[in-house]
């Protein structure tokens, strides 16, 4: 078997341990994990990528405790690695997104593990699509502001820790279905909105909050459909 022949074999191999150690791995929920990673080994069902700026690039999140670098860029200038996010800020183990699923299930959750760090069940309601939840892995955490969004919108200029707080607040962040998240992408209330109607009206006034808090700007279009929309939702019935 010549050379050429034996790598198109090896590649065509499903990943054995010691390949799976060399790739990163994108988990059900999201997050990507390289093999610094305490939930590297735990993770088998995942999507391979060869570096984390790819698997990020694709949608995925880093993991808590992943040392991002405040100096990445890609094209138009944005990267969520510019923003450090899914952080443990009370040293508890309990990343943004476990502390966005207890705070928000209806029922004590359950954990993956004895330490109680990584959440695997609980009942989530996710009020953009008027749905319930049992299983974390069809739950994203949603970022009411996209970081994408903030960026073009006056966060470029922040400084780092700025964006983390951004990122990591949770006045920003909300349990809610995959298909949802994905469908908003980094969209702001002028071109995406819940399917959910009846939560319309919250999520558009919660994005103003957020937006203040921030003082992240709208452009003059953004502030004529934000103005009409806001209108609509003072008027009875």
């Amino acid at each position: 078997m010549t050379k050429f022949v034996v790598l198109l074999w090896l590649v065509s191999l499903p990943f054995s341990t010691a390949f799976a150690a060399e790739v990163i791995k994108r988990s059900e929920s999201g997050l990507c994990h390289d093999k610094n990673s305490q939930w590297y080994e735990r993770t088998r069902k995942f999507t391979a990528y060869a570096t984390m700026r790819n698997c990020l690039a694709a949608g995925g999140k880093a993991y808590s405790g992943y040392a991002t670098n405040s100096q990445a860029t890609i094209t138009d200038g944005y990267d969520r690695d510019l923003f450090p996010h899914w952080l443990d800020e009370d040293g508890n183990c309990r990343d943004t997104r476990a502390e966005t699923l207890i705070r928000q299930s209806e029922v004590p959750v359950a954990f993956a593990d004895g330490a109680g760090c990584q959440v695997t069940s609980g009942r989530w309601y996710d009020p953009y699509t008027d749905n319930t939840f049992t299983d974390d892995d069809d739950l994203d955490i949603d970022h009411i502001v996209p970081l994408k969004w903030a960026y073009e919108h006056g966060a470029d200029k922040w400084p780092e820790r700025i964006r983390a707080a951004f990122a990591n607040d949770t006045l920003n962040v909300i349990a809610v279905s995959l298909s949802a998240n994905r469908s908003k992408g980094a969209k702001g209330p002028t071109e995406w909105m819940p399917a959910n109607q009846s939560y319309r009206c919250q999520y558009l006034q919660r994005f103003q909050v957020v937006t203040q808090k921030y003082q992240l700007a709208f452009t003059t279009r953004e502030n004529r459909v934000l103005s009409r929309q806001l209108s609509s939702c003072s008027r009875p019935g």
